[in-house]
């Protein structure tokens, strides 16, 4: 049954639908990340000693967390 509603939305079998929650979640923790990696490129350039190196290994390890537990689902029909 899925598949013939899938196939009658026009969605092919590598076709999902997500909530705009989820979306908005996995984009927020994405933009965090990549926030995070400028961060930490320009802080390395600029790293003297190993606490800046572990500062900055430790930010990125921050931020990187929400999104490596993030697990988005794809919708169902009920």
């Amino acid at each position: 049954m899925a598949r013939k509603l899938a196939a009658a939305h026009g969605l092919g079998d590598d076709d999902l639908i997500m909530s705009r929650e989820g979306i908005e979640q996995l984009q927020s923790r994405l933009y965090c990340l990549q926030a995070a990696i400028e961060d930490v490129d320009r802080d390395l350039a600029a790293a003297s000693e190993p606490t800046d190196v572990r500062e900055a290994l430790d930010w990125l390890l921050e931020n990187a967390r929400p999104l490596a537990t993030l697990w988005v689902e794809p919708r169902t029909v009920d």
